[in-house]
């Protein structure tokens, strides 16, 4: 038996292991600690939830599942019980594994390979009210930027780039993806064909494009630009949300 804090207070724990044989050792560990009371144990994170509810744990001790619903699983434990430290076990004691244990919401992180005397002061430890990951993030600048890069990278590839033309430009450059000539433009926004002559230039300008043809497919590509059937069921008509 690991030596116990004197705190006197139980740590009430819930373990989600989906590998039965290592459920069963890790039981075996935990149960020699009078400090630790495991409330449950089941083998998945979609199956902790309303135990969580029903128990309030101060420990949530689960393996995540290598799997992307496995972690998204996880966080959304964590969401339905803010008040309960997670604790994850499993990979390595390396940079990787630490930042997906805290992508899922947990204070700590305990590798596969780490001894029992590291897993019960971890649990003890977020019991308390600690954070162990925070800790490390402090002790680790370069794990810091590591977390930064990712953060500006997924930011930057979920932002769309914003339509730069004018309604005017726009409305010039749909009705030039739809075959019609300068003049043909001009008589139909009622403006000079000079007028029409700046717009596609402005395009060709903002796009960074060198013709209209390219123009036309960049802004269909960003979805400024749309082709649909025409009214025969036959043409295709060009337009924009």
């Amino acid at each position: 038996m690991i030596p116990q804090p004197a705190t006197g207070e139980q740590i009430r724990l819930v373990i989600v292991e989906p590998h039965a044989l290592l459920g069963v050792g890790i039981r075996e560990v935990l149960d020699r600690e009078p400090d630790i009371e495991i409330v449950a144990q089941v083998r998945w994170p979609d199956e902790a939830m309303p135990v969580l509810d029903a128990s309030a744990p101060d420990v949530v001790l689960v393996d995540v599942p290598p799997q992307d619903f496995g972690a998204d699983a996880v966080r959304r434990m964590h969401q339905g019980s803010p008040a309960s430290a997670i604790v994850v076990l499993g990979g390595d004691d390396d940079d990787a594994s630490i930042l997906e244990a805290m992508e899922v919401g947990a204070t700590g992180h305990v590798a596969g390979l780490a001894k029992p005397s590291e897993l019960v002061e971890t649990i003890r430890r977020v019991a308390r009210g600690k954070d162990p990951l925070k800790s490390e993030l402090i002790s680790r600048p370069d794990l810091v930027e590591r977390i930064l890069d990712s953060v500006r990278d997924t930011i930057l590839a979920d932002r769309k780039p914003t339509n730069p033309l004018t309604t005017r430009e726009l409305e010039t450059l749909a009705l030039a993806a739809g075959g019609l000539r300068n003049r043909e433009i001009a008589e139909t926004l009622a403006i000079s064909e000079q007028t029409v002559k700046n717009h596609l230039s402005s395009v060709l300008h903002k796009f960074g494009v060198s013709n209209r043809t390219q123009a036309v497919a960049y802004a269909m590509r960003h979805g400024w630009l749309l082709l649909r059937d025409g009214a025969d069921g036959q043409a295709i008509e060009v337009g924009y949300p």
